[in-house]
Order: C-alpha cells, then structure tokens, then sequence
C-alpha cells in the first residue's frame, strides 16, 4: 500500500440539512490501531446495533470494516473467543456473522459507565458470502439520507 492509502477510520458527523432532512458529513480519524489494519473503519454512529447470540446480550457496535468491528460490551471478551454476532442495521436488515475476538480492554462509555472494547475479525474473512454481507453492512453504515419523508 502506498503512503497515501486509506488507513484511518471514518467519523460521520451530523449536521442540520436544508429541506427537513439529516446530512452527514465523513471524516477521517487516524489512530494507531488504525495504521495497522489491512482494511479502513466505518463509525457505526447508532447506524448497526449488534448482539452476541450465545451470550444472548445487546452490544453496541463502535465501527465496521472489511477486516472486522470494534464493540462496546458490558463483561469482557476473552481474546481468542468465538462467537456468533447478529448486525441489525437503522433499516432493520440484519445478517449472522462469526467473528475472533482479537483484543478486548476496559473503557468509558460516552456517559462515563464503565465498558469494554472489543475488537473482532470476521471468520472466515476468504468466503464470498461473508464478503458480500460485510460489504453490504459497511453500506448501510456510510450511506445517508439526504431527505426524510
């Protein structure tokens, strides 16, 4: 990859659009984690919810790309795990992925309550269907509404 490539993570910022809808506006946000991945981040920004179907608990989804996500979570994830992650996107489509915990660490939320952060790579990444399902969440996630109806 070259030195110009895409490897920083996007933020959706909101803003007030003109005709009664939602704008958004995409911005790069570098991190060091960031530089490290084969494959840029989407901030989810309450557009994908997610669940941990054999610990039957809601997480919230942080960001998303090709490679895997980062979530929010009430208890730890032990790096290693395997698990089963239902995605329900804000149009209530929703897709079944597996996914490796790769790393989870003590956080704050954005209220102050205390979370963890755990970062996931999809399994196996090499399927086409996998592919496709991420690739379609991704869209759902960096798509806007220009207008409401």
């Amino acid at each position: 990859m070259g030195q110009n490539s895409f490897t920083s993570l996007t933020r959706l910022t909101s803003f007030p659009a003109t005709f009664g809808g939602s704008c958004a506006r995409i911005q790069r946000v570098t991190t060091p984690a960031a530089e490290r991945r084969k494959h840029p981040r989407f901030l989810a920004a309450g557009r994908l919810a997610g669940h941990l179907i054999d610990r039957d608990m809601p997480v919230r989804v942080r960001d998303i790309g090709l490679g895997g996500f980062s979530i929010e979570t009430m208890t730890p994830l032990e790096p290693g795990g395997e698990h089963l992650i239902r995605f329900v996107s804000a149009d209530e489509w929703s897709a079944v992925l597996a996914a490796l915990v790769a790393n989870c660490r003590p956080s704050c939320a954005e209220d102050g309550s205390p979370v963890y952060v755990a970062g996931l790579s999809f399994m196996p990444d090499d399927r086409p269907d996998t592919r496709r399902t991420v690739e379609t969440l991704i869209e759902k996630v960096t798509s806007v509404q220009l207008y409401q109806h």
